[in-house]
């Protein structure tokens, strides 16, 4: 009988669906969370929170030549010029707000050197959280074909990142 009382499902748009408990990782929903796709900005979810688990918040980025003008320039960005210095703190805050690519990629370089070095620390970190259909290629979701990830996956690294009460103050910035 419990078909007659049973809840539906929640209505969605999204062919790929998932909703995780976030202290203890409980599936409570979920509509085809394995299929892989392009994540797009949902990427500096990791990016911030490689950031602020291996980052200074204090320390001070000065924009790279590569981090302003490797990105599209009709992406998101907020015009940080070549040479121009930003605290890391600020940095998160355009990643975080306003979705700044070139401060993405920025803060790749400060953590860990180079974009590529952060990029293989995105992806062994997605692999230490159990993640088994990600792989990034960049630090801001910029388009590219061996970029994505499944909904199942990005839930596992928000919850990561939930972990961490600063990650938890910049994703709740408005």
């Amino acid at each position: 009988y419990a078909a007659e009382y049973w809840p539906e499902g929640p209505e969605v748009v999204s062919p790929n669906v998932i909703v995780m408990e976030a202290s203890t990782g409980t599936v409570l929903y979920d509509c085809d969370s394995l299929e892989a796709h392009y994540p797009a900005s949902i990427t500096k979810i990791m990016t911030a929170y490689l950031a602020i688990k291996n980052g200074d918040l204090n320390s001070t980025i000065t924009m790279s030549d590569a981090a302003v003008w490797g990105i599209d320039r009709n992406s998101s960005h907020i015009a940080l010029d070549v040479g121009e210095e930003i605290s890391m703190s600020d940095a998160l805050y355009a990643v975080m707000l306003m979705s700044a690519n070139e401060a993405a990629w920025a803060i790749a370089e400060q953590v860990s050197g180079s974009l590529e070095n952060f990029v293989q620390l995105m992806n062994d970190t997605a692999q230490s959280l159990g993640c088994k259909d990600t792989h990034f290629t960049n630090a801001n979701g910029l388009h590219d074909p061996d970029h994505y990830t499944t909904a199942y996956d990005m839930a596992l690294i928000t919850k990561e990142a939930l972990t961490s009460k600063t990650s938890r103050e910049y994703a709740s910035e408005t």
